[in-house]
């Protein structure tokens, strides 16, 4: 009994899917990060003078008169090998602290002082990230999400070197 065409249309058949291409494993380019953790060091400690000599907060502003960024470096834990500090940027429009509109930028920062390096260890209410993350997450994380976050600090770092002014409030610890 072969096919007998009655006169009727073909079902529809459903044609076999493409096959899809495997999604791009995301991997950490271990050498560009450690570089980037290493000029973020450098460019922290430019910030930060006598970091090592026990001054425990700076204070500088970045920015226009008019509309400028309150910086405010605190030393949070200080190790022979390690310093955490916790960044805290406000907005000013004037003599009108934005706080209230804009909420103030808080990051915890650690130096590495043995291998000279510096890294974002917390951003607001988020912390140890991991190297990589699938993309859609829950966090809504970039797959690259700890990298882009320490090529952000760079970039800032790199702002506040440039425009940045001191007030020249500092505290300094008295053994």
């Amino acid at each position: 009994m072969g096919d007998v065409n009655l006169g009727l249309k073909p079902q529809f058949q459903p044609q076999s899917k493409a096959p899809q291409a495997a999604p791009r494993k995301w991997s950490v380019d271990i050498r560009s990060h450690h570089a980037l953790c290493e000029i973020n060091f450098h460019r922290l400690l430019c910030l930060l003078p006598d970091m090592r000599n026990g001054v425990e907060s700076w204070n500088f502003v970045v920015g226009e008169a008019a509309g400028k960024l309150q910086v405010c470096v605190k030393l949070l834990d200080e190790a022979p090998y390690t310093t955490t500090v916790e960044v805290e940027q406000s907005r000013h429009w004037g003599d009108c602290i934005l706080n209230d509109i804009l909420p103030s930028a808080r990051i915890i920062l650690r130096l590495y002082h043995d291998v000279r390096m510096a890294e974002i260890i917390a951003w607001d209410q988020h912390k140890q990230w991991l190297p990589e993350y699938h993309y859609p997450n829950a966090q809504m994380y970039q797959p690259d999400e700890k990298v882009a976050l320490n090529q952000f600090l760079g970039e800032w770092l790199c702002f506040c070197n440039k425009h940045g002014v001191s007030t020249g409030d500092t505290v300094t610890r008295f053994s």
